[in-house]
């Protein structure tokens, strides 16, 4: 008996309660358009309704079809056009699942919300903005839910099963669900590359040749179970266990040719294993009608292997295997403490405080023909890291008037890191204080015509892993000998952290005015500027290490100096039935966006931040056919080529980008739904270009990387 409860309380996912900014009561029957009226700082809110229609399975797929989203030439989400400096919470909280949120599937989704600057609220990071997912809780109603689907691209398969299921034991203050989640997909990848050289002025000449083959393997085991206990009409308890099990496998072959005839044949194999399991408790209190109280406290144990083995056939060196395995096992626990109360006067004021502390160890083991590898354990073959976080925040958003609102706020953190690696002990630490305004004036009173203001002091803080020295050193320029590595090429940097890194810093503005023009339609225009300090990018130099004889050169993190970021975003929606009633059953959704950056202390042309592009489109359209319950979606996305430079000694050229996709919500009765989606439905291959100056010398490596449809159906099902 008791192993059959311990096994129920396994069925694990994180749902909390909800998000810290003040609630509000979101009227049945409203669209998303006028959901997001109500809110100072300009929140978006895609609903669960929205989220059923759009056909998607995932957050990530979600959120593509959104005009405030930017989706950036590596598929990342973001906003602004800047999707590295998105922050992305899940019910308000940083995500400590195994799981990319962005992979989450919409069965677990209640809503999601997006503000495009920052609130005390949602914390001090985000410089472009947040994203919060909200997910589903328990409720007072009983219902199960089946979905089953298959996926296919150039010749692989897929495949995935959800099952979710809300229960209301009768004559108990008591309610639960439990979901239970599988899915595997196989991607294949390609790429042709060449490489030349130019030295001094003269014209370039070829170096090598070659291509790579590869197919990655992913699968997925989710169990959660959130559990409401009501113990009376003021106090709420919950307890949300979840595990999960993620796997990635990759196998793939590279062949080079130099030419001096000079070969290398590549085969290689990868096994990443993590497990994950999560306890997060809640309690809430109503301490009044206007006062409430909100505790959240968490624990995560996680565990990931790591185990890859190269065999390299060189026609110059001799056959060579490579072995690399990685042992991490990582504890956070997170104690969050939320007041909220609302004054008579149209004060809504919050105030909370958050501590989090992650705690992981690491043990390497490098391999090359069966032994150690000297090379990589100049800096031992463990690390202990331990982040320490300590939040608080304060905000006030007030009713001045009929027309006018304000929220004011202010959060602040202080983090400290302590990074013990062999015999080198680093303590990098900062503090940050983020105050923010945010003002909202409604013209005449009509809150489809809205002028917004917001300003924002926001932070970038840089990752545990780009802190640690130990070095990834490249199997291009290796070290055979056991000893320590010779030299390498500026094609062939190695990598490793820095220390002394620290956190890049923002003030950001945005002017925005908003024009409803139903329930569901509206124009808007947004103005945004960043002024960033200490920005974080890479810096290649040729240096003295401690796994070298001789200087090699090596690729770090760094701060780059100033930056600054000028945009102006359209965006709008239209509903046809807004405009008259007997219109086609037509949604058309879109954006433009323009942009221009500069990073002051890089030379042009093309100092731009990595990723912001000078202009990007998007357009979705929703059809609903009259004679059969089935809507068609369609969605596209444009994005420009252009030219940026990483650093000092890197510039690099990526290729435009167009992508399509479509899909066919078919709702076949009242519990069951077909959908059919085609994803990348005009595939075309991506190239590049990375250049690398070094002393009288430039290195250029194109690259084509090829691209591909994929054709998915699922079934979905109440039972």
């Amino acid at each position: 008996m008791k192993l059959k409860y311990c096994c129920l309380m396994l069925l694990a996912s994180t749902q909390v309660y909800a998000d810290d900014s003040p609630q509000k009561v979101v009227v049945n029957g409203q669209t998303d358009v006028e959901a997001s009226r109500d809110f100072v700082a300009g929140k978006l809110i895609i609903s669960r309704k929205t989220l059923e229609e759009s056909g998607q399975q995932s957050v990530g797929d979600a959120l593509r079809r959104e005009p405030a989203i930017t989706v950036g030439k590596n598929g990342m989400l973001g906003l602004l056009g800047l999707p590295g400096y998105t922050q992305m919470l899940v019910d308000g909280q940083p995500n400590f699942s195994a799981i990319d949120p962005a992979a989450m599937d919409l069965a677990q989704v209640e809503k999601i919300e997006i503000i495009k600057s920052a609130t005390a609220a949602t914390g001090p990071f985000g410089i472009a903005g947040t994203i919060n997912i909200i997910r589903r809780k328990a409720a007072r109603k009983a219902m199960t839910q089946l979905r089953a689907g298959g996926t296919t691209a150039s010749g692989y398969g897929g495949a995935n099963a959800m099952l979710m299921s809300n229960q209301l034991p009768s004559n108990l203050p008591l309610s639960y669900n439990f979901m239970l989640n599988a899915s595997s997909r196989t991607t294949p990848s390609a790429e042709q590359y060449q490489q030349t050289q130019s030295l001094g002025t003269a014209a370039p000449t070829p170096q090598l040749r070659g291509d790579s083959t590869g197919v990655n393997r992913m699968e997925t085991l989710l169990a959660s179970s959130d559990i409401a206990w009501t113990v009376n009409p003021g106090h709420k308890l919950s307890i949300s266990p979840e595990a999960t099990y993620f796997g990635v496998k990759t196998r793939g072959q590279e062949q080079r040719l130099w030419v001096d005839s000079s070969t290398l044949s590549i085969e290689r194999q990868q096994r990443d294993r993590l497990t994950s399991v999560g306890l997060p408790l809640g309690w809430d209190w109503t301490v009044s009608p206007q006062s409430s109280l909100s505790l959240k406290a968490r624990l995560n144990r996680t565990r990931r292997t790591t185990t890859g083995q190269r065999m390299e056939d060189w026609s110059t060196e001799g056959d060579h295997l490579r072995a690399q395995d990685q042992d991490r096992d990582m504890t956070d626990r997170l104690l969050d403490l939320t007041f909220k109360t609302a004054f008579s006067d149209g004060h809504d004021f919050s105030a909370g405080l958050k501590l989090i502390r992650n705690d992981s160890d690491i043990d390497y083991t490098d391999l090359i023909d069966g032994l150690p590898d000297l090379s990589q354990a100049v800096l031992g073959t463990s690390n202990h890291t331990r982040v320490a976080q300590h939040q608080f925040f304060a905000q006030d958003e007030w009713r001045v008037s009929k027309n006018l609102s304000v929220n004011l706020g202010l959060s602040t953190e202080r983090r400290t890191h302590e990074l013990d690696e062999g015999n080198v002990h680093n303590n990098p630490r900062f503090s940050i204080w983020s105050p923010s305004a945010h003002v909202a004036y409604k013209i005449g009173g009509d809150s489809k015509r809205q002028l917004r203001a917001s300003v924002a002091r926001t932070f970038q803080a840089p990752e545990t892993g780009q802190l640690l020295l130990h070095p990834s050193i490249n199997p291009l320029a290796p070290c055979y000998d056991r000893a320590l590595c010779g030299a390498n090429t500026l094609d062939t940097a190695d990598s490793a952290g820095n220390p002394y890194l620290l956190p890049e810093r923002s003030l950001g503005i945005n002017l925005s005015y908003v024009h409803g023009l139903g329930a569901s339609s509206e124009a808007k225009i947004e103005f945004y500027t960043r002024d960033i300090t200490h920005k974080i990018g890479t810096e290649l130099t040729l240096e003295n290490v401690a796994w070298a004889t001789v200087p090699r050169y090596v690729i770090r993190p760094a701060n780059l100096g100033d930056a600054m970021l000028r945009g102006i975003n359209l965006e709008g929606r239209l509903a046809m039935r807004d405009l008259w009633k007997t219109a086609p059953n037509l949604d058309l959704q879109g954006s433009v966006g323009y942009a221009h950056s500069e990073l002051r202390d890089l030379p042009g042309p093309d100092n731009r931040l990595e990723g912001q592009l000078p202009w990007r489109a998007k357009l979705g359209a929703g059809y609903g056919l009259t004679d059969v319950p089935v809507k068609l979606n369609l969605d596209a996305n444009w994005l420009p080529g252009d030219w940026f430079r990483n650093n000092l000694t890197q510039r690099t050229y990526q290729s435009s980008r167009f992508t399509l996709n479509a899909n066919a919500n078919w709702k076949v009765n009242a519990t069951q739904r077909l959908v059919f989606s085609i994803d990348n439905l005009l595939a075309k291959d991506s190239n590049s270009i990375n250049e690398y100056y070094g002393a009288n010398q430039t290195l250029r490596r194109y690259s084509n990387n090829d691209a591909y449809t994929r054709f998915s159906v699922r079934l979905e099902m109440s039972l």
